[in-house]
């Protein structure tokens, strides 16, 4: 997350590195928040190490936004934990690809993918929805759904 902040009367843009958990209950816990300079690959690691110096163990599964700084972190300090881009993010990355005037026609279609009940369902949804954008002359947002 990038904020802006004020220093001395002047703006200057922050990242702001949040790590969200799930616990054993399935309730969301905020694990750490933290000022960053850049979303660097050692402002992520420096922010992945401390919640297991603060007792954090068991970590099975990461998501977030597949910057590449928070990827290496990942791979290096949970060398075996699963990572998953955020759906919200693949979202976006169609939604750039489509005029103004249809986004929320595709946005519906895009979450019709995510409701699926299987990972069949899904693939076979999201084929649908990319042929569906091809015929729309939508190419390039077909693509990222591919």
């Amino acid at each position: 997350m990038r904020l802006s902040n004020t220093w001395g009367g002047a703006y200057e843009g922050v990242a702001v590195l949040v790590a969200i958990g799930v616990n054993a209950e399935g309730y969301r816990e905020v694990i750490g928040c933290e000022e960053g300079y850049v979303e660097s690959e050692g402002s992520w690691k420096s922010f992945l190490l401390g919640p297991g110096e603060r007792g954090l163990s068991g970590v099975r599964m990461l998501a977030g936004d597949r910057s590449a700084g928070m990827l290496g972190a990942i791979q290096e300090v949970f060398p075996k934990a699963m990572y998953q881009r955020r759906a919200v993010h693949s979202c976006h990355n169609v939604l750039d690809k489509v005029p103004r005037t249809r986004r929320k026609a595709v946005a519906a279609s895009l979450k019709a993918i995510h409701a699926q009940e299987s990972r069949a369902k899904c693939l076979a949804k999201a084929r649908e929805v990319a042929s569906e954008l091809r015929a729309s002359k939508l190419e390039s947002a077909a693509r990222v759904i591919e």
